[in-house]
């Protein structure tokens, strides 16, 4: 490993010189940035997926913009499609991506827009719209648009500041971008974090931003009796294709369910084939990501969704909705 690393240090010295010099020539004004009379939100990171964007997304639409009108503005990672289209009842992963459509339905069919230039995207969705404000999701590193605040995710295990450059590393931005955040969030801790080692994960991350620093844990929706001992009685295959599912893993263990794991790439598009062994199965454990690209090649009574959302640590939910209101929409 350490021979590996080796070999794979110039690689990643390279690769944070580009990014660097990158970001350097859009805070120096040399590249056009635009800013925007929409309120616009950035929720983002530093890495390379599994951070917990998507249900950052979805507690803000939950718990902060719950009485606006918000839509939502992805680029549609592994959708076929190229463009702007808005999310409908008709669209499928490959028009739209998973996690677009994945927020399209948890969120009672609100405002939800893909393209890959998110200038073009904000432009057509005001024309259309004219929300109260634009959510863009995993827009951090997207230069070209000077949003109102930024909210940068980080994990708890996987710290910025410890993390390396790729491909030695996950990180996929320099680590003085940090900077830009209004407020970070330190997600997937654990429970039973202590306000004094918040203290100090909060002093290594100043030393990089200014911003305003949180905490929050993944929280997983209880499953009631009768769902939670079918489980823990029955042959179950956990299907995954996320970035990181160490959490839902540890959690099911937890609450003591067998299975077996099928792990695929983040953004798998799924085949029938690759679920050439169902007989085996009673249950199909999944994400709610998963769940829409399952569902049109496993019947929907097999399928048992594990939902999650964040929980802000440290009771304080309420002063980071305020500070969100406050940076986006007063």
């Amino acid at each position: 490993m350490h021979i590996f690393k080796f070999v794979l240090f110039p690689f990643s010295l390279l690769y944070s010189v580009v990014v660097y010099l990158r970001n350097k020539v859009y805070d120096m004004g040399w590249m056009g940035a635009q800013k925007f009379s929409v309120s616009t939100l950035t929720v983002g990171n530093l890495s390379f997926g599994g951070t917990g964007k998507t249900p950052m997304i979805l507690w803000l639409l939950k718990e902060v913009f719950n009485a606006r009108r918000p839509v939502v503005l992805s680029r549609g990672y592994g959708r076929k499609s190229k463009g702007f289209r808005w999310v409908n009842n008709d669209s499928t992963p490959l028009d739209v991506g998973d996690e677009p459509l994945q927020i399209f339905k948890l969120t009672d069919r609100r405002g939800v827009a893909v393209c890959e230039d998110r200038r073009t995207g904000i432009e057509k969705i005001v024309n259309d719209v004219y929300p109260d404000i634009i959510l863009l999701d995993d827009a951090f590193q997207h230069r070209k648009v000077i949003p109102k605040a930024s909210i940068l995710l980080t994990t708890y295990l996987n710290l910025f500041y410890n993390d390396c450059y790729f491909p030695m590393g996950r990180l996929r931005d320099h680590k003085t971008q940090a900077n830009r955040a209004d407020i970070i969030v330190v997600t997937k801790c654990p429970e039973e974090i202590t306000l004094e080692e918040a203290k100090l994960i909060k002093k290594k991350i100043s030393q990089w931003s200014s911003a305003s620093i949180f905490f929050a844990s993944l929280e997983y929706r209880e499953l009631d009796k009768e769902a939670l001992s079918e489980l823990r009685s029955t042959k179950n295959l956990l299907v995954t294709g996320i970035a990181d599912p160490t959490a839902l893993v540890s959690y099911l263990n937890g609450q003591e369910i067998p299975f077996t794991h099928s792990k695929f790439k983040d953004h798998y598009n799924y085949q029938k084939s690759d679920f050439s062994n169902l007989d085996r199965f009673d249950r199909i454990i999944t994400t709610t990501k998963d769940q829409v690209k399952l569902e049109s090649l496993i019947p929907k009574s097999m399928l048992k969704v594990i939902e999650v959302e964040h929980s802000i640590c440290f009771n304080q939910k309420n002063i980071l909705i305020n500070l969100i209101l406050e940076k986006t929409l007063d």
